[in-house]
């Protein structure tokens, strides 16, 4: 459904020059039409009842918000609600459909309110629902390595330095250290959640509104906010910043993540083996028919730089803006809607690996070679009573002749 109505800012004089119209407006109206708008109706819906307990809408009036709202609502879901780039927002979408649909208490809605703190409240409310999804998935991941650890603590495996191998360890001390990633993950995100769960609808443009008593407590209980973010102009100074702190949170487990798809992605090429997953979880090749791609392990690995730049897109735009409200802000709409969507997908997309991973122990046991445990040998000697250094000069010598002997073994056997 569309209207072509007016601008919310627009008098009577001539239109916008489309070229302006196109390049300002931007991707804002797909992003609030397509991801945005339930977040917004539900700030209208609590800022409406507010506006009833003040005076300002009559019960009736009330009621016919909450009927219109809902609609819109249902409409949205069946997607037959849309913003159109001339309506530049879904603010104003939704307040031209009230006004046509029902009339002059249409009108009164945007009461108290400017489109820049309608705008933060929309994003705070997705902004808090997105952490505390991705806090449960980082918890979800957790849980479920986690489980798999009992059978897997005592089965060994080569550890990394350097990406060569360097001493025992094994796969439930390898698994359990992303477990425990994952467990500190949540602890940040919810240092976020702390900072984001505050109710920024009533500041306005940022200098509240003189002669009209909002009750901005009854707004933050109706949205389920934890505190009222009190200091109207804070409240406009926290766009930008508030999204920034939440993608810091957020790298926490996509830099986890990124990390884990590396080594996923060494332990399951053909020259290891140590680890496998079901033939779902790969691809194949267009030109190789016994290929067997971990494809899903490379875009990880790319997506957790991927994340690492929207969060410093969002932070180098607003990096030297002043205090009140600034356009550029619109442009980390995009940036955070993305962030925030590839957070969600590659911990959900961890969630259904970590059960199916595959551990090939055969191919572990026959990694653990004398290499991996000449450490051990130098603290064996040391508990002998020899100064740590005389040990580590005697057991690298004592290796490097048995490997240089063997090496001259080998050398003399027949090739076959």
């Amino acid at each position: 459904r569309f209207f072509a109505m007016a601008k919310l800012w627009q008098g009577s004089g001539g239109g916008l020059h489309p070229l302006v119209e196109a390049y300002t407006v931007g991707e804002d109206y797909r992003l609030d039409g397509e991801v945005l708008l339930p977040y917004d109706l539900k700030a209208s819906a609590a800022h409406a009842s507010m506006l009833q307990s003040i005076g300002v809408l009559t019960a009736e009036e009330l009621q016919t918000l909450k009927t219109a709202l809902k609609e819109i609502e249902e409409l949205w879901k069946k997607g037959e609600f849309k913003v159109t780039p001339s309506q530049e927002d879904g603010h104003t979408a939704i307040e031209q459909y009230i006004t046509e649909k029902y009339g002059d208490v249409g009108k009164k809605i945007h009461t108290g309110r400017s489109r820049n703190d309608q705008s933060m409240t929309m994003i705070r409310l997705y902004s808090l629902e997105q952490l505390r999804e991705v806090k449960a998935l980082a918890l979800d991941l957790a849980s479920a390595a986690e489980a798999r650890l009992p059978k897997l603590n005592d089965v060994a495996m080569p550890g990394y330095t350097h990406m060569q191998r360097a001493m025992p360890t094994s796969v439930g001390t390898w698994l359990g250290s992303f477990a425990q990633g994952w467990k500190d993950a949540a602890k940040v995100l919810d240092g976020a959640i702390s900072v984001l769960d505050q109710n920024p609808l009533g500041s306005a443009a940022g200098f509240g509104i003189n002669g009209l008593a909002l009750d901005r407590e009854e707004t933050a209980k109706l949205m389920c906010f934890g505190a009222v973010q009190s200091n109207p102009m804070y409240c406009g100074l926290s766009r930008g910043m508030f999204e920034n702190v939440a993608l810091q949170a957020m790298s926490f487990p996509m830099v986890l993540s990124s990390r884990f798809a590396t080594d996923m992605m060494m332990f399951t090429q053909q020259e290891t083996l140590f680890v496998a997953l079901p033939d779902n979880f790969v691809t194949g090749s267009s030109i190789m028919p016994q290929k067997k791609n971990y494809d899903l392990f490379e875009i990880m690995r790319a997506n957790g730089k991927v994340f690492g730049s929207l969060q410093m897109q969002i932070q180098e735009t607003i990096v030297g803006l002043g205090s009140g409200y600034h356009r550029d802000l619109q442009c980390t709409k995009k940036a955070f809607i993305e962030a925030c969507q590839l957070a969600t997908s590659t911990l959900g997309l961890l969630k259904e690996v970590i059960p199916a991973l595959q551990v090939r122990e055969e191919k572990l046991k026959a990694a653990m070679t004398e290499d991996l445990y000449v450490t051990d040998e130098v603290y064996r000697l040391v508990a002998k009573g020899k100064a740590f250094r005389e040990a580590y000069g005697e057991a690298k010598e004592a290796f490097f002749k048995r490997k240089a002997q063997q090496e001259a073994e080998d050398s003399k056997k027949p090739r076959v």
